[in-house]
């Protein structure tokens, strides 16, 4: 073989190469978006069996941030960036009232977010 086709051919598998690292980081990236999707467009919960209750206090001028880190820390809540994503993309955003409530690990992501936006009580009263 000649150093000409010694350097064509360690060419093309350099391409060859390349093209299969980008193709592998192309399907990690769109499996890492799946499933974020996935958490936030599907209504889960902590734990399903739990009957522990908590009280939940949202002081005033608290940003959604905040809240949802308090969520968190209170093992309401799993995953962080679903939960904001969640709040961003949802009619909640901005309606989170200054309260206290108690809340479960049982209650779905949907139903805390109603709880303390408000909406959990006017569901109530039109039924």
């Amino acid at each position: 073989m000649t150093d000409k086709n010694m350097k064509k051919a360690l060419r093309l598998v350099l391409q060859v190469l390349i093209n299969a690292i980008i193709i592998l980081l192309l399907i990690q990236a769109f499996t890492l978006a799946y499933n974020f999707s996935y958490k936030v467009f599907t209504d889960s919960c902590m734990n399903p069996n739990s009957t522990k209750e908590v009280s939940f206090v949202i002081e005033p001028d608290s940003s959604t941030t905040e809240i949802v880190d308090a969520l968190i820390e209170q093992g309401l809540v799993q995953d962080r960036y679903v939960m904001l994503a969640k709040v961003y993309l949802s009619s909640y955003h901005g309606k989170m009232m200054p309260g206290t409530y108690t809340l479960s690990p049982s209650m779905t992501q949907d139903d805390i977010l109603k709880t303390i936006t408000g909406n959990k009580e006017k569901e109530d009263t039109a039924k």
